[in-house]
């Protein structure tokens, strides 16, 4: 009634009602005006705030979850959330979670948002924290950035926060995934309904858009219904076989393969969709599954002129390829998801013309593209984006127009450019799961109000590199933004002011309207800090010239070299070429490289054609290759990488050498030689004399011999082995020749080395910084998945003796300032747990003497030093129980000598009772003494156990005879050898292997702040291709051996180790260019003594446990 209306509107809720935040009623013409408030001065330190999302109304995530306000709350820090109708979580589970509902953020010293704050909203003072669009001086959000330079923000850009603190590094905020999950249901949702204009009832009419649903699970679900449906009743033929093709294989396309593979499918290489679409009218069974096919650059493209296709220089040389995707995979394919990078240098997969081409021809049969990467007529002819609320349109490839209309003929195209916003609560978490480790330390402090000054030097290093700007001014790492930005403006003024010409005839009197001459350019080098830009534009304008900027790679820091892809355009051929011979000088002038796109002309400066990797210009060199194992596929790969280059591969395999020459064609020689047979000593004499470098990936104890032979003919030389005493003592020999001998430039050693002395570079820059532990772990291992065949977790690629006698080694290394050393009979049973990444379970074994390498790596004083072996959980537990059991002894055994001598093969069972001095009457006899000789060796009941199981799988307990090359049988190592060479203990086809690397870092800072910096490397083998442990030893010695190729001057002579900034800088850079790299992860263990003093918050529980226990895991 009305009288209860204003008791309705106005009054309190009982005691009995739950209390909710107060919020605005809605009203039709929208909101009041916010009242003002008083700032308050930069805010107060602890105090988080959460900004409510208004950019459009699909934005409702935000940048934590509920459940993450509750971890930092009972951290001690006080979270303010904006009331917001519309986010994803309510203002209620906020408030449970300890967060205070209210508008105003004065209190927040740090401002957390997803999307761009609008510029009068930017409270001054302050941390923000949010996607701002600005670190490619993107036009739009110039405005934005000037506000917080004016408003002494320090801003924070999730774009920025990467594993690394380095721009181009792996991002911890990337919503790739999300885009793939909610493209492809959305284009499922898509296809159903188009399908029935077209005459066809099926399935995929029942899925919705992704944000129908409540949750990514329940749209995953919904697909999954729709697949049973499909497995059980099938499409309709006509639409089968059903062909979906997937390009790329990053975060995008891997999202979207994600839900189509809840469909029934079968995956299919992209070279045989023509034979699946020859077979004419598909089969009952090719009506109930989808067939997926991954498209790669391999499969899009093909080299101009002929030739193998190359990745690498497909990468850096696109304009050397062209698309075959139009017509090897396009009219093949039912529907196409592109969720591959593309921009303007690489061939597109196929264009307007090419539909309209095979619609004319009959040969089409594409009915929807989803184009996740939404680029405006980029790689596919994408017309136009869409939006959630209309997200279709129709292209007709014969009339070239597009309509929204779902029933009118052509193809389905889906083009939505902000679609996980469709998956805001998934997103919200992803966010938050990143942000949380951060925050703690973010909020601890005011934005500094001059730069250098406040804490932002002991953020953790990803959060540290995101800061754009602090005190007003950009910090180091962006102050190229400026640079960009006045480029930019001078070239839009060029473009307007060439169209003003233009349009009156000026520059083209006999009106041929167009550009006569262009050329495009690639420059690598410092081009920010040398200010090389600008002057390129000011000469460039000089000459009435013009500059289009096509892609631009902006290095991760300071120290590193940027990259840029530009259009030259002049009037005249000659006008042209006066411009590019002044841009090539003023390139050599601060040492930048320099080159035509195309294959055209270089230009390089002399400084730097030695490191550019583009010239065709080069003299011809020559590289001798001795050994031919895995280790050389990849290494030979990359050194014909470069044109100029050939290959002499020398090895005893002639089968292995004739295969390289077979695949490369005359670019590589096949030679058989024995390195060590004096009779062929002459020709060894000659291969080393016609060679420029030598590469030496034969066994270690034969690089000596080799080396002198370098040294007597001058020729440089590279390895991948430990520096013995041997080698070592040919310094001086190399030195008086003038001669590189260049060692431990493989995985372990090499990788290892250079980031480790990168990472100690880098943690110790500051004065005064001592380092207090460090430690390195490596191993070559099968992958996870293939791992469980074997017992040991391990399998082997040569001989098992190597990594038996291995587990004998003794082992030295420094401990909390005290030396530990240990008997190799003892090394098992000192190994030590660790899990990585919180999947991947490790047994640490000490390796060898860790001492030497404290003073190669300068940390002679660090109170720890370690360095070890990783092996999967268990190994050393298996193995340590064989030890003691004497099965390691190289012998020989007295026990065993009566069996030695009688020249007969014993049954397994007695060899090895013989061995124990046991009686072998009966199974059960044997196995008792077994478990009483075991359980006196001082092992726990799961050794015991595990050790007992193990000598079982080797058939020890068994009357199998030993195997024939179990031999001598009074060597215990080489008859367990021998039992070990079993088919689960090597790898089957399709099984891959996986490298494992570690660092731990642990300083102290001159202020006192404790800081603990991880860097994790986890390799696994191509897909039918080359192992893990063959890319990252051979690649690793390629670039080595090209760098010395390029100009071995700036390493000096001598036998060396990677261990130097020249060296480890440019190997590290072009391996993180193959995809090898360390993750490193920097953690802040104790506060500076200012911090501690006056912040009461600031380490994270986890922080705190990891101080406790990082000694006892080292």
């Amino acid at each position: 009634e009305p009288r209860f209306l204003t008791r309705l509107c106005c009054g309190r809720p009982s005691r009995h009602q739950p209390r909710v935040a107060m919020a605005s009623r809605v009203r039709a013409h929208g909101a009041q005006a916010p009242k003002d408030t008083q700032l308050l001065a930069g805010g107060r330190p602890g105090v988080l705030g959460i900004r409510r999302e208004d950019k459009n109304k699909w934005e409702r995530r935000a940048p934590v979850a509920p459940k993450h306000v509750r971890a930092l709350v009972e951290q001690g820090l006080k979270v303010i959330v904006q009331p917001s109708t519309r986010r994803v979580f309510t203002d209620r589970e906020y408030e449970e979670a300890g967060a205070i509902i209210q508008e105003d953020l004065t209190e927040c010293a740090t401002i957390a948002a997803v999307k761009e704050v609008p510029i009068d909203l930017l409270l001054p003072n302050r941390t923000w924290i949010f996607f701002s669009h600005t670190i490619k001086a993107q036009p739009a959000g110039m405005p934005l950035l000037d506000a917080a330079l004016e408003k002494k923000v320090r801003l924070v850009d999730y774009e920025c926060i990467t594993e690394t603190g380095q721009r181009g590094g792996p991002r911890l905020v990337a919503f790739g995934n999300f885009a793939g999950y909610a493209g492809a249901i959305d284009f499922l949702r898509g296809l159903g309904e188009r399908f029935l204009a077209l005459g066809y009832s099926t399935p995929l009419l029942h899925i919705g858009s992704a944000f129908m649903y409540s949750s990514l699970e329940e749209a995953q679900r919904a697909v999954a219904m729709a697949g049973e449906a499909i497995r059980t009743k099938g499409l309709p033929p006509a639409l089968c076989p059903f062909t979906a093709v997937f390009t790329g294989m990053g975060n995008v396309t891997k999202g979207a393969l994600d839900i189509f593979k809840l469909l029934p499918h079968e995956m299919i290489e992209p070279g045989n969709l023509s034979k699946l679409a020859e077979t004419g009218h598909a089969s009952i069974e090719d009506c109930q599954k989808l067939f997926l096919s991954i498209a790669t650059s391999e499969h899009m493209v093909r080299r101009k002129g002929g030739g193998p296709f190359d990745k690498a220089q497909y990468y850096s040389e696109p304009d050397l390829y062209e698309s075959v995707f139009q017509d090897t995979i396009l009219p093949y394919s039912t529907v196409i998801v592109n969720g591959m990078y593309w921009d303007e240098r690489f061939p597109k997969l196929f264009g307007h013309d090419d539909l309209h081409r095979h619609v004319v021809s009959g040969n089409d049969r594409l009915l929807g593209v989803c184009d996740i990467t939404c680029d405006a007529d980029g790689s596919v002819p994408t017309r136009q984006f869409t939006s959630i609320e209309q997200p279709f349109f129709i292209y007709n490839a014969l009339t070239d127009q597009t309509t929204t209309s779902l029933d009118d003929p052509g193809v389905l195209f889906h083009a939505v450019d902000h679609l996980p916003s469709e998956l805001p609560r998934e997103a919200s978490e992803h966010f938050g799961n990143c942000l949380l480790p951060f925050l703690p330390s973010l909020v601890a402090a005011c934005a500094p109000q001059a730069p250098g000054q406040g804490d932002t030097g002991s953020l953790p290093l990803p959060m540290r590199g995101a800061v754009i700007t602090e005190g007003g001014q950009l910090t180091r790492e962006y102050q190229y933004i400026q640079q960009l930005r006045t480029a930019n403006a001078r070239m839009d003024q060029e473009e307007r002011e060439m169209e003003e010409e233009l349009s009156k005839g000026a520059l083209h009197p006999h009106g041929v309207q167009g550009v006569p001459a262009c050329v495009g350019l690639e420059l690598s080098g410092h081009l920010f800090d040398t200010k090389l830009i600008n002057r390129i534009l000011d000469l460039v304008e000089a000459q009435h010239g013009r500059v289009q900027i096509q892609n631009l790679d902006v290095a991760s820091t300071v120290s590193d070299e940027s990259h840029l892809s530009m259009l030259v355009m002049a009037q005249s051929q000659e006008q042209l070429d006066k411009i590019v011979s002044h841009i090539s000088l003023a390139a050599s002038e601060v040492d930048v490289a320099m080159r035509r796109a195309g294959g055209g002309s270089t230009m390089v400066p002399a400084a730097a054609q030695a490191s550019s990797s583009l010239s065709p210009s080069q003299p011809p060199r020559s590289v001798l290759v001795l050994g031919s194992g895995f280790v050389s596929g990849p290494l030979v790969e990359y050194l014909l990488r470069r044109p100029e280059n050939s290959i002499t591969i020398a090895s005893l395999e002639r089968s292995e050498v004739e295969a390289f020459a077979h695949r490369y064609g005359s670019r590589v020689r096949p030679e058989v030689l024995d390195v060590l047979a004096p009779e062929e000593e002459a020709a060894r004499e000659a291969l080393v004399k016609s060679t420029d470098v030598i590469v030496s990936l034969v066994p270690a104890t034969m690089h000596v011999g080799i080396a002198r032979l370098a040294i007597r003919h001058g020729k440089h030389m590279v390895t991948a082995s430990y520096v013995s005493e041997e080698m070592q003592a040919l310094d001086t020999d190399a030195r008086a020749a003038g001669v590189l001998i260049i060692n431990e430039v493989g995985l372990d050693p090499g990788i290892d080395h250079m980031s480790a002395m990168q990472m100690i570079h880098h943690a110790t820059s500051g004065a005064n910084t001592k380092v207090l532990r460090f430690s390195s772990l490596c191993g070559g291992l099968p992958a996870p998945e293939a791992a469980g065949s074997s017992p040991l977790g391990y399998k082997f690629s040569w001989s098992p003796k190597g990594v038996l006698l291995a587990a004998r080694n003794s082992a030295r290394w420094r401990q909390d300032g005290q030396l530990q050393e240990i008997a190799g009979s003892n090394l098992l049973a000192n190994s030590k747990p660790l899990t990585l990444n919180n999947a991947l379970a490790f047994d640490v074994l000490p390796n060898r003497d860790s001492t030497a390498f404290a003073e190669l790596y300068g940390l002679s004083d660090a109170p720890t030093f370690f360095r070890g072996t990783l092996r999967y959980r268990g190994f050393c537990d298996r193995m340590l129980v064989v030890s003691r059991l004497g099965l390691l002894e190289p012998g020989p055994a007295a026990a065993l000598g009566p069996l030695a001598a009688s020249g007969q093969q014993p049954a397994r069972r007695q060899w090895f009772a013989a061995l124990l001095g046991l009686p072998c009457d009966d199974d059960a006899s044997l196995r008792k003494s077994l478990q009483e000789r075991i359980g006196g060796a001082g092992l726990s009941k799961e050794q015991v156990e595990m050790g007992e199981e193990f000598v079982g799988w080797l058939g020890l307990l068994s009357d199998l005879p030993l195997p024939a090359s179990a031999t001598p049988l009074d060597s215990p190592i080489d008859v367990t050898t021998a039992l070990l060479r079993r088919k689960e203990m090597s790898y089957l086809p399709g099984e891959r292997d996986m490298v494992a690397m570690y660092h731990e870092l642990v300083v102290e800072r001159a202020d006192g702040a404790v800081e603990r910096r991880t860097a994790t490397l986890i390799e696994y083998a191509e897909p039918n291709g080359a192992t893990a442990m063959a890319r990252t030893v051979g690649l690793t010695a390629a670039i080595a051996a090209q760098l010395v190729l390029d100009d071995a001057a700036p390493f000096g002579i001598g036998v060396q180790r990677p261990l130097r900034k020249e060296w480890y800088e440019p190997v590290l850079r072009r391996l993180d260019g193959e995809g090898i790299r360390m993750d490193e992860r920097t953690e802040l263990l104790r506060p500076p003594r200012e911090a501690a003093e006056t912040t009461p918050v600031m380490l994270s529980s986890g922080a705190v446990e990891a101080q406790s226990v990082l000694a006892a895991k080292l």
